[in-house]
Order: structure tokens, then sequence, then C-alpha cells
């Protein structure tokens, strides 16, 4: 254990001894806040995947398509008044995840994005993590990460550097969680391999989330790989979702008042294509080449819930030979 993780485990026993606040009287459950903006392919199995992990589901509508409006609705009349829409569509990214923070009333919470697909079965499952969660001690403030194996391009393969990843959490409930923005200075050498042949600058300014939580919470673990990070869009969705965090940073708003905006002007001057189709097949292309195939014995079995999408899926991952060479997508 390092030096601040020992300060830290410390401190976090700061509640028993009475030096500070306990965490408040909610009831024992966990609340999953759930943000969906334009159109969300994965969001069916990625909810179905927490109904018997989360007692509230919170769907913080930020500006959803058509079609992924019907799909909450066909959640809705799956999972009952466990789900609860929020519309929100001129809140920005950091004011809604804080919007679901002030609304959850459970004990736990956990941002759960719409293309997370959890285990529901096996010794991932998310039921384990809930028995887990609601077993730790009352008295104290947790925040627990929770491994995710990541796919790409399509369900059959991942980027290299980016098989698993440790950014999704559980916490205590308290008003003094919050999400915050936190904008970085990163060179282009620091970025997944995927993303550094098609960002064209050196530096980049990005505007990143995070979730900021006082000393006294103690930072512990999952064991297993909890859920799929399902990366697996279109790539119109993936051309703006390459430059998202950018934008996010930029400080000119009238110049970039939108996503789509800063994107198609980005693809301009740092691929000198104008239009948007072709610059989500270039983006794509690329993508693609830097792709490997799934690693079970790393990540293991897929969610129960991704399996029937593992031969039916949209988006085939194609080869010349033993070379990656593009996508399809029908």
């Amino acid at each position: 254990m390092s030096a601040r993780s020992a300060v830290r485990h410390l401190l976090s026993w700061a509640p028993v001894a009475g030096l500070v606040r306990r965490p408040e009287a909610r009831p024992d459950g966990v609340s999953a806040v759930v943000r969906v903006r334009g159109d969300e392919e994965w969001i069916e199995p990625a909810v179905t995947s927490i109904r018997d992990f989360a007692d509230e589901i919170l769907v913080l509508d930020n500006g959803a398509s058509d079609s992924t409006r019907r799909s909450i609705d066909r959640l809705a009349r799956a999972l009952g008044p466990r789900l609860v829409r929020l519309d929100c569509p001129a809140l920005d990214l950091f004011d809604v995840s804080n919007l679901g923070l002030a609304r959850a009333r459970y004990r736990f919470v956990v941002r759960w994005d719409a293309d997370f697909v959890g285990h529901t079965d096996g010794p991932g499952d998310l039921r384990h993590l809930r028995r887990y969660l609601l077993a730790l001690d009352r008295r104290r403030y947790f925040r627990v990460v929770l491994p995710a194996a990541e796919v790409a391009g399509d369900l059959r393969h991942q980027f290299p550097d980016r098989r698993l990843r440790h950014d999704g959490e559980a916490h205590t409930a308290s008003a003094h969680a919050r999400f915050v923005r936190v904008t970085r200075e990163m060179p282009t050498d620091a970025l997944g391999a995927a993303d550094r042949p098609l960002r064209g600058r050196p530096r980049l300014s990005l505007a990143l989330e995070s979730l900021a939580v006082p000393p006294y919470y103690a930072t512990v673990r999952w064991p297993h790989v909890a859920y799929f990070h399902v990366h697996v869009k279109s790539a119109a969705h993936l051309l703006l979702r390459h430059f998202w965090l950018e934008w996010l940073a930029e400080p000119d708003t009238e110049r970039y008042p939108t996503l789509e905006v800063y994107a198609l002007e980005q693809a301009r001057v740092r691929w000198g294509i104008a239009d948007r189709g072709a610059a989500a097949a270039h983006l794509m292309r690329r993508v693609s080449e830097g792709l490997v195939p799934f690693d079970a014995a790393l990540c293991g079995p897929y969610p129960a819930l991704l399996q029937p999408h593992l031969d039916a899926s949209r988006y085939t991952i194609e080869y010349a030979g033993a070379h990656i060479v593009g996508r399809r997508e029908s």
C-alpha cells in the first residue's frame, strides 16, 4: 500500500470515530444514473442488465433521439416504477451527472452509461456486487472501482491498450460527492494508440469528468469484470465522440456552438475532408486498422445479454488476409 493509500485508509475511519458526519440514513439499495443523448444503440441490454442490481434507474434524457426514447418507453413498461426518466435537454454533461446524484435516493450510486452491459451470471454477476456493496460498513464512506472490458469496432475486437478499463465506480451517496470538470493539456502520445494518428496536433486540451469525493472515502476494488463497455456504434456517432472531449474544452463557443460544427471543422482542417459521411468513413477505417481480436483469457466471457448480438451485429470488422482493412456497417 502506498503512503497516500495508507493515509486515505486511515481517514476512512474518521466517521466511525466521530470526526466527520457519518453517511446519511438512506434506504439500503443502489441507484443507477443513466445519461442518454442522441442514438443509444445499446440502451436496452445496458438497462436490462441492471434490473436485478439497481433499486432505481434514473434515465437522464439529455436530448435522446426518437428511437432511443422508444427504447426507454419499452424499458419503462418492463421495469415499471423502478425506471424514472428525467428530461434535461438544456444541461451540460457535468450538470446532467450531478442532477442524477441529486435525485438518487439509495445508499449507493453508480453511474451506468447507456453502453455498459453488465454480467447477469457467473462470478461477475452484478447481484454478487450488490450483496457486497450492501454488506459494507454503513458507518463509513466507500468508493468501489468496477473493472470493465471494452469491445470496439465490433463485438469481437478491442483496442490493444484498452482491453480492460478501471474508470467505472459505485460510491456511497453523499452531498459531498460531485462530478467535476477537469481540463487537461495532454500530449497526443499519451492518448490511446487508435487516437494518436487521427488527432493531427502534438497537444490537446480535453475536458474530462471526474467524481470528486472527500478524503475520508475508502477506495476498494471489485475483483471481477463487472460489465462490458460496448464501444461499438455507427461511424457517424464515433466521429462526434472522437472530438467530444476536445469540444467540451473549447473556449470559443461562438465559433463552435455545437459538437457537430466543431467535428466537421476539425475533420476539414486536420484530414482535408469536408463531407461528414466521408470524414466518418475515414475515421472508422483508421480506427479499425488498430484493433485486435477479443481476448477472452483476459476479459472473461461475454455478458449473457450480449450473446445474441455476437452473430447478429450490424457491424463487422473486415480482413484482407491477416490484415484489417475496415468495417462493414449494415
